[in-house]
């Protein structure tokens, strides 16, 4: 009930504030113009969404601050907090575009221009007017709900969910102000080189005034927001210190800055190796360097921000699955550039082993792909490099297991195998042509080397990523090995045994080299599993590390007996983690899991000895067949229009 009633609160407020701070915008930029220019009716209309949409708003509003205040959970509610975060940002976008837009045009006339470039009304006073009406009432509903959300935080109330949201809220903006200073950075040096070195063609005075309004802002807006985050940081909350928002702000901008200085580095170094070959320039390599250097600042500060936080607060586990899909994007865009060049530069010298060397289009081609692979290497090892690193310490078992380096493993030994396969199918193709008298000519020689040449980096390719996979789970199995020979596991069977024995069979198979304690609680169980009649329990279980056994054993008033109630007594007792098994039993019912048969339940119980054996977090792996169905279904379609792409696209890469 007070979750339908917080969602009804949170739109009606939300939608009604909107409209009445746009209407209070449109009605107060209608007083500067002339009479005769304004609608009536537009008039009418501003007019009857205040009267009848502020009055909604306030009584929802006051509805909803009189819950929080009597009412401890309305306070703290998630709902409540999106709404305060969501206005401050859906208020502080057109603030900041109507200050950027207000700042410009100021400038431009303290410049001496006549003409506003980037507003569309003639008269730039008119212009200035409608920024400084919006900025007033944005303004001041920005700053009152800053206050509120102030409050909330000053009193501790910004917890779980709703300190997700206002990190989220921080830095979304704080990532529009590195944008927007590092672009006004990108243009500002631009403009300073093409003053320095200026271009024939080009008439129009330099334009100062957009970089310096872009810098301005971009720097009050992320000083602002990354200030608060930072407090918020070392202010020694585990919460804020083990987030990965954060860690994923922190690599998404330095993402984002390394593909930036990669590619203009590209045109930058491709434009000089043409100059190099003799060829005529292109393009202009000032954009290209502006671009490098402004990128560079987020880039390394970023960096800086990234290892200084690694010595404040150790690396929580979803950090760390932030940290390892950075690095093996950085890598798998490096590798794909590095293939590239490499691909490039052997069909550069295949084609040129038929005309005379390196003419025409040749010469070019060999420039850009030499800059793809030259560039293309530094940004693939570096990371790669780190990522092995880790992977190759001894506690980097987590670096080994984790999805995102399998994925990033696996899919360019697809690639490989894809390429390999297309290739060579080219090159019977071609040899079956030729034998059937449909294929002659000069080019076959050179067609045939393409394919020939671009198995060997296939293979190539697919030989070092496959070493790498058998090397992981060559130090995966050593350290099973290694963890399963300290470790013992009880298993306990207290009915006719058939759990107990199929469990047992099953760790034999799947975890060899671990060492199996049966229990059996009844003489049909113990004999059964081929467990000792008649030993001391405290004795059996002394020593294990796991105890596995159906959920009765946790309940001594549910099992019948004196002697059973001791037994189960004397399992809760012992230091070991207990396994317990949803075993069904009648008049008892699981809710949130299913009993399941003995064979779905010695499933589930071997995967979750696997999970403590490899250091992870007991959970269950159930995934509902209609899932694996149309899992299995969607990935047969990819793969086949892979395939076919491939087949109809490679041919075509040998003329």
């Amino acid at each position: 009930m007070a979750a339908v009633r917080r969602s009804y609160l949170f739109f009606v407020c939300l939608f009604s504030l909107q409209a009445v701070a746009w209407a209070v915008i449109s009605l107060l930029r209608s007083l500067f113009r002339s009479f005769e220019q304004v609608p009536l009716d537009a008039i009418a209309f501003q007019i009857a969404v205040i009267v009848v949409g502020l009055p909604l708003y306030l009584a929802h509003w006051l509805w909803m601050q009189s819950l929080a205040a009597r009412e401890a959970t309305e306070r703290v509610s998630a709902v409540r907090h999106l709404f305060l975060y969501l206005t401050l940002g859906l208020f502080l976008i057109p603030l900041v575009n109507n200050l950027y837009h207000l700042a410009e045009t100021a400038l431009r006339l303290l410049f001496g221009e006549t003409s506003i470039r980037s507003n569309p009304y003639s008269d730039p006073v008119e212009a200035m007017l409608r920024n400084l009406a919006a900025i007033v009432v944005l303004g001041a509903l920005w700053a009152y709900h800053q206050f509120i959300v102030s409050g909330d935080a000053r009193a501790g109330l910004i917890a779980g969910t709703s300190a997700t949201i206002r990190r989220l809220y921080y830095f979304f903006f704080s990532g529009v102000g590195v944008g927007l200073t590092t672009a006004g950075i990108v243009d500002l040096l631009s403009t300073l080189f093409y003053m320095i070195a200026p271009s024939s063609g080009i008439v129009q005075g330099p334009d100062f005034a957009t970089p310096i309004v872009l810098v301005a802002m971009g720097l009050l807006l992320w000083l602002w927001f990354w200030t608060r985050a930072q407090r918020l940081f070392v202010s020694g909350v585990e919460e804020e210190q083990r987030s990965a928002l954060r860690k994923f702000y922190l690599y998404a901008v330095v993402f984002v800055a390394v593909l930036g200085v990669v590619s203009n580095a590209s045109l930058m170094l491709g434009g000089l190796l043409r100059r190099l070959l003799g060829l005529p320039a292109e393009g202009d390599v000032r954009g290209p360097l502006a671009a490098v250097l402004g990128l560079a600042i987020p880039w390394v500060y970023h960096t800086y921000v990234l290892r200084n936080d690694a010595l404040v607060a150790r690396e929580a586990p979803r950090q760390a699955a932030v940290r390892r899909l950075y690095l093996y994007l950085v890598a798998a865009v490096g590798f794909a550039a590095l293939l590239t060049g490499l691909a490039g530069l052997v069909s550069v010298l295949i084609r040129s082993l038929d005309r005379q060397p390196f003419v025409g289009d040749l010469r070019e081609q060999l420039a850009w792909f030499t800059a793809a692979l030259i560039v293309g290497l530094p940004v693939w090892l570096l990371p790669w490099r780190s990522a092995q690193l880790a992977a190759m310490m001894p506690e980097g078992a987590q670096e080994r297991r984790s999805l995102v380096r399998r994925i990033y493993l696996y899919f360019y030994i697809f690639v490989a195998t894809m390429s390999a396969l297309s290739a060579a199918i080219y090159v019977v193709y071609q040899l079956l042509s030729l034998a059937l008298g449909e294929r002659g000519g000069t080019t076959l020689l050179s067609d045939l080397g393409h394919a020939v040449a671009f198995i060997l980096i296939a293979v190539a390719v697919w030989l070092y990523h496959g070493y790498v996979l058998r090397e992981d789970g060559r130090l995966a199995r050593q350290e099973q090995m290694e963890q399963l020979s300290t470790l013992r596991v009880a298993v306990v069977d207290m009915g006719e045994g058939h759990f107990g024995r199929a469990l047992l069979d099953r760790l034999r198979l799947e975890l060899p080299g671990l060492q199996l304690v049966p229990v059996g609680l009844t003489e049909t169980a113990a004999a059964a599993m081929g467990a000792p009649v008649g030993g001391a329990l405290a004795e059996q279980l002394a020593g294990a590390s796991i105890i596995a056994g159906p959920w009765m054993m946790a309940a001594p008033d549910l099992v019948g007996g004196t002697a059973a109630q001791e037994s189960a007594r004397t399992i809760a007792a012992a230091p070991a983690r207990k396994l317990l098994v949803p075993a069904p039993i009648a008049g008892w019912e699981w809710v949130g899991t299913e009993a399941g048969d003995v064979g779905g339940l010695v499933q589930q119980t071997v995967a979750a000895v696997r999970q403590i054996v490899e250091g992870e977090e007991v959970r269950s792996n159930r995934f509902s067949s209609a899932g694996v169905v149309v899992l299995a279904i969607l990935g047969a379609l990819f793969l086949l229009c892979v395939l076919t792409s491939l087949f109809n696209f490679v041919p075509s890469l040998f003329y």
